[in-house]
């Protein structure tokens, strides 16, 4: 630029030839061309442009057509904003402006800068022009370099954090050698501790500043000084804050000078300052930063790779020894470790993810290290620099091969069970806590009718019969209040109309914490099944009343039989009671199919059968329900039936003194089977020998134990009668 300077005819300008420029307009020129920062000067009314090398690189293709030209003119988009301070500078004002973005006919660039407006006088005091210093800010946030490859990378990465957030706010600050004071802003007095103002003793600056880096910081303003010392400057120190509080700063200055030769003096030196306590802080933790990453690499059971911009590089940084261990060429790794037929589908979902520059998520085969073929699940993110643009890509890769076979087995399994359910004849269900419907079987919809948009969620209702609908849920609910297995019988409206009877089981699913996830049920047709039991019913009642008057006909062929032979009222009588019992125990027969029989219900009908008078105060029956094999009951019942009539003809029932009790419960013997132990306890009662070996005592004594595999025993003493019955019951 110092060549176009004197090339340039400055002789159309205002400022005339540079031969007659001042000595202090020379100066200021020559100080701009020395700065490496962006600066420029702004000269006399016309706000003449004259720029030193950084800036023309900033100006672009603008340059060199600014140089000599109006500041205020050539840059018509910035003049609002610049103008005025510009003329502030002009009054004698030094002027700063933070993150002030940069505008180039229209176009902003992505560039802000912190400018400070140095103004610069003649001998008489009289501003002449303004020296412009700019401090790129997005230079700061910028990453100084790119992270290597491997654990350098992610110092880089920290680094650059680490200075944007240090660049975030900056404080100015001045020194006035001839007061020997500093101008401190806000931000400046926040940073050092110091109270902020515009002639703040320098030796309230020292007293802030740590005593071990205090002498560093007077010699570099000594230095700025001096002139033929080095008028720009920047220290990194230490500050004590009243609180006792230490904050890491780095300073910036550079020197505003007047006079020539050995008459050069300093008039001030401008400055910024920034907190840098924060960077210093993650030095000295980026070390265990690095311990840790290299720990995080040697633990990980993932693969650990970084990616090229253009994903053509693979660097594996750690891998457990996932894949295969083979030599990958630059652009040949996805040939080496995927499957030919994968790799479309892998390319084009890394393409979609460099396009829009966001994490890629997939899952692929792989070769592994020992030689199979697996599968991993990968991630990767891109690392970004300041501009937004991919630098590289970061990710790792798990194993994920078990858990694929895992839900290919999983996938089989549903396979061969839809399959087996679609082809079976019940209607298979599950469904949530709520009794929304989540699945069905095909036999549902293709006997309902129902499509699955209609059948899902409470959609099934609809196919069940309006009067069943409410007693359904009572009973679907009764397995969410219980968590047990239930079953229940209800109408499903058929496709052409009619409706079936169905019989449903059902049971829930419990999740790990225990709670119910999901309830499963099948649904079977019974409705052939109930009219054959209808039918059923109607000849069971039937075959009991022949039953009952083919009993009628014996008896009748018995007494015509007596009245011919002549045979006693007592065998009549006897025999009678016996054919009354059996017709009493078919009865209960005949019911059994919906109320089973239970030892009492043998017991009671036994008693009823003497009359109602029988038992009133004088029997007493205890013991749980207990229900008897079908097998076993007219065995049992012509015992109980013996006891009974010997009862009320000879024991505790024959008159008002005797008493009689009748006790049983179930148990389980050594082996696990149920049993039946009874007791019948007769006490207040008169002997009779012909009870002692007649055929109630046969009949328990020997055909319980032959028949029903029963233990018995009969004891009959002068008072009374004891005996016992230990029967299985399976």
């Amino acid at each position: 630029m110092a060549g176009r300077i004197r090339a340039f005819d400055w002789s159309v300008t205002s400022l005339g030839p540079i031969a007659g420029w001042t000595s202090r307009l020379k100066f200021a020129v020559e100080m701009t061309l020395a700065n490496p920062l962006v600066t420029y000067v702004v000269c006399g009314s016309g706000r003449i442009l004259i720029y030193n090398d950084a800036t023309a690189a900033m100006l672009g293709s603008m340059h060199p057509h600014a140089l000599g030209q109006s500041a205020s003119t050539f840059f018509k988009a910035a003049r609002a904003v610049m103008e005025p301070l510009y003329d502030r500078a002009f009054t004698g004002e030094a002027v700063r402006i933070d993150a002030q973005p940069v505008e180039l006919n229209g176009k902003e660039r992505p560039r802000a800068f912190d400018l400070v407006m140095t103004p610069i006088g003649e001998e008489g005091g009289r501003v002449t022009c303004v020296q412009v210093t700019g401090f790129d800010v997005s230079g700061r946030l910028a990453a100084e370099q790119e992270r290597d490859r491997t654990v350098e990378g992610l110092r880089a990465s920290e680094a650059r954090l680490r200075l944007a957030l240090d660049a975030s706010r900056m404080g100015v600050w001045t020194y006035d050698p001839a007061a020997n004071s500093f101008g401190v802003d806000a931000r400046a007095a926040e940073i050092t501790g110091v109270a902020p103002g515009e002639a703040v003793p320098a030796s309230s600056i020292w007293l802030a500043a740590h005593s071990e880096d205090r002498s560093l910081l007077q010699a570099r303003l000594a230095d700025m000084l001096d002139p033929q010392g080095d008028h720009w400057n920047e220290a990194v120190a230490r500050f004590v804050h009243p609180d006792g509080t230490e904050r890491w700063t780095q300073a910036r200055a550079h020197s505003v000078l007047a006079g020539e030769g050995s008459q050069r003096v300093a008039l001030r030196v401008l400055g910024t300052i920034i907190d840098i306590t924060e960077s210093k802080t993650a030095e000295a933790a980026l070390g265990q930063s690095e311990q840790r990453f290299r720990a995080f690499v040697t633990a990980s059971s993932d693969a650990i790779y970084r990616m090229s911009a253009d994903w053509s590089e693979l660097q594996r940084l750690g891998d457990r020894g996932i894949l295969a261990d083979r030599p990958v060429e630059t652009g040949a790794w996805m040939d080496r470790y995927l499957r030919p037929e994968d790799q479309p589908t892998v390319r084009a979902m890394i393409a979609q993810a460099a396009s829009a520059k966001t994490p890629v998520e997939l899952e692929h085969r792989v070769h592994r290290a020992d030689g199979t073929l697996g599968w991993v699940y990968s991630r990767a993110v891109p690392v970004m620099d300041e501009c937004g643009e991919v630098m590289e890509w970061l990710g790792t890769a798990s194993d994920v091969t078990a858990r694929k076979l895992t839900e290919e087995a999983l996938r089989e399994s549903e396979k061969r069970f839809r399959a087996v359910a679609n082809l079976g004849p019940d209607f298979l269900w599950s469904s949530d806590p709520q009794g929304r419907a989540t699945w069905f079987s095909e036999r549902w919809y293709t006997y309902t009718g129902q499509s699955e948009v209609e059948a899902l969620g409470y959609g099934w209702h609809e196919a069940i019969h309006h009067e069943d609908r409410e007693p359904t849920m009572a009973r679907f609910f009764s397995v969410v209040e219980h968590g047990k297995v239930f079953s229940h019988e209800y109408r499903i409206r058929r496709l052409d109309g009619s409706y079936r009877w169905f019989l449903v089981r059902a049971g829930p699913i419990h999740d790990e914490t225990g709670q119910i996830a999901q309830c499963y049920g099948a649904v079977t047709d019974i409705d052939d099944l109930r009219k054959l039991q209808e039918r059923q019913a109607v000849m069971v009642d039937e075959l009991q009343h022949r039953t009952r008057n083919l009993l009628t006909v014996v008896r009748s062929i018995a007494q015509e039989t007596m009245a011919q032979t002549g045979p006693t009222e007592r065998f009549r009588a006897q025999f009678n009671d016996r054919l009354a019992a059996l017709s009493r125990v078919q009865s209960l027969l005949s019911r059994s199919d919906q109320t089973p029989v239970t030892i009492r219900t043998l017991i009671q009908a036994e008693f009823d059968a003497l009359g109602p008078a029988v038992m009133q105060g004088r029997v007493a029956l205890e013991g749980p329900p207990v229900s008897l094999r079908k097998g076993d009951v007219q065995t049992l019942a012509l015992a109980i039936h013996e006891l009974a009539t010997n009862a009320r003809k000879y024991g505790a029932l024959s008159d008002d003194q005797g008493e009689l009790w009748v006790s049983w419960d179930s148990y389980t013997d050594e082996t696990g089977k149920p049993r039946l132990a009874l007791v019948w306890l007769e006490e207040g009662i008169s002997p009779a020998p012909e009870r002692r070996n007649g055929y109630g005592r046969k009949l328990i004594e020997q055909a319980l134990p032959y028949a029903l595999r029963a233990r018995t025993s009969y004891e009959l003493s002068d008072a009374d009668l004891r005996c016992t019955i230990d029967l299985p019951l399976k």
